[in-house]
């Protein structure tokens, strides 16, 4: 199995592992599979005389995570086009270029460095691949170009990975571990847990962060369960895997990998607390899940349903991207990936904001730009729905709520607002000194 996902993050002190490289083309807009080609989004602008601002648009369009592709990439577009019919960026059209990353970082780097180097973005911006986010992390850092990640999961904000050029909207594990661990302690009664989660990286990560935070808050972890990506059958690992006693269990799958395991729980631990982590729920149509699903609590980074924000910035975003008040794409009745695809919205709208008030005209004013982003605070509005935030300065950690979702009477509601100061952790490094 390649590391396509490489969704890693741990608590702290451990390192983050690197994503390979390889060869590739970049995938034209719409296209079911990568082609030899860049291609350019229809999102407008063509009244806007100024110089385009290009945007390099890294998009799972192929892969195992083609379908979360496929919510950044009809995000990224509305975002682009909304931005565009409202005058652009002080005149000047912002354009997206698209490549498909095939959810995999060894095609998505030669396919970054052609963005750059042949297609002369601006910024990078996506994926919701960790792999790749940490592939392309590196030749931003390279190239000194300022990347938007939409993944969450790395964690690079650490000495041996750090990287003043990247900022991500999304919290990182670390910061949702924590999350988790507050919630379970205030909200339910399980002192003695089990983690199970997918055997690569970004299952070991989560692993890992959940078994420290939990340590430091009095909690047990006496089984820690590995089960490889595809595992259709979980009842082997789930039996004499999880004593009869655990009280709770920390997972991280998704997909059918999730469907899987939830069925199994329900036979082998049918009582057990069930707390998954961000991601573990995307696409998955929650009224089919039945009994097995009850009382999960999944934390996430955006509400699926609009009940749970509850504003008018809530409404106008979901408008503008097609997507009714469940979470479904309007178009298709299909999930999105609402926990995850609003960074794409909102990291577009940040480019527009930090270039206007940095005085950003081209790449020779990035660090310009990157200065202006570290002390800006963004102002809950419908440019940034998911609620007011801040990057750190000292390691870009994104500073926002999270929240507490719970699958209750077969649909999703939240459980509780988890807020930003509840999620912090000291940094491990620090930019505003060099470092």
């Amino acid at each position: 199995m390649k590391q396509w996902q490489l969704k890693i993050s741990v608590l702290l002190a451990t390192s983050l592992l690197a994503a390979g490289c390889g060869v590739g083309g970049n995938a034209v807009l719409g296209a079911p599979q990568a082609s030899n080609g860049s291609g350019s989004a229809d999102v407008g602008g063509s009244d806007l005389k100024g110089k385009p601002i290009k945007v390099g648009f890294l998009v799972d369009q192929t892969g195992p995570l083609a379908q979360y592709g496929h919510a950044h990439q009809l995000v990224g577009e509305a975002a682009a086009r909304r931005i565009n019919k409202n005058g652009g960026i002080g005149g000047r059209p912002i354009q997206l270029i698209i490549a498909d990353t095939e959810s995999d970082a060894s095609a998505a780097t030669p396919r970054t460095r052609q963005l750059i180097a042949s297609d002369h973005v601006d910024f990078l911006l996506g994926s919701n691949t960790s792999g790749v986010v940490m592939a392309v992390s590196g030749v931003a850092k390279e190239t000194k170009t300022v990347y938007f990640p939409t993944a969450g999961g790395a964690l690079l904000g650490t000495p041996a990975n750090a990287n003043r050029y990247v900022f991500d909207f999304n919290t990182n594990v670390a910061q949702e571990s924590i999350g988790a661990v507050g919630f379970i302690s205030k909200h339910t009664a399980a002192k003695r847990w089990a983690s199970v989660v997918a055997d690569y990286a970004w299952g070991w990560g989560q692993e890992k962060s959940f078994a420290s935070t939990a340590k430091s808050a009095g909690l047990s972890v006496d089984a820690q369960i590995r089960a490889p990506l595809g595992t259709s059958d979980f009842l082997g690992y789930l039996r004499g895997g999880i004593a009869a006693d655990t009280q709770g269990v920390y997972f991280a799958n998704f997909g059918t990998d999730f469907l899987a395991f939830i069925r199994d729980l329900k036979a082998t631990h049918p009582d057990i607390v069930k707390v998954g982590g961000n991601y573990v729920l995307a696409g998955q149509k929650i009224a089919d899940l039945g009994a097995a699903a009850e009382g999960t609590y999944v934390v996430s980074g955006y509400p699926q349903s609009a009940a749970a924000i509850n504003s008018q910035f809530d409404k106008e975003y979901r408008s503008n991207i097609g997507m009714d008040d469940q979470g479904r794409e309007i178009k298709t009745g299909n999930y999105l990936v609402a926990s995850y695809q609003w960074s794409t919205w909102e990291s577009l709208n940040a480019i527009k904001a930090i270039v206007m008030d940095s005085g950003w005209k081209s790449s020779a004013d990035n660090m310009k730009f990157i200065k202006t982003l570290e002390g800006h605070k963004f102002v809950e509005s419908t440019d940034f729905p998911s609620g007011s935030k801040y990057f750190r300065p000292e390691d870009h950690m994104s500073i926002k709520d999270d929240w507490m979702e719970e699958i209750k009477g077969g649909k999703l509601t939240v459980a509780q607002r988890i807020t930003a100061e509840s999620l912090l952790y000291k940094p491990m490094i620090d930019y505003t000194t060099g470092g």
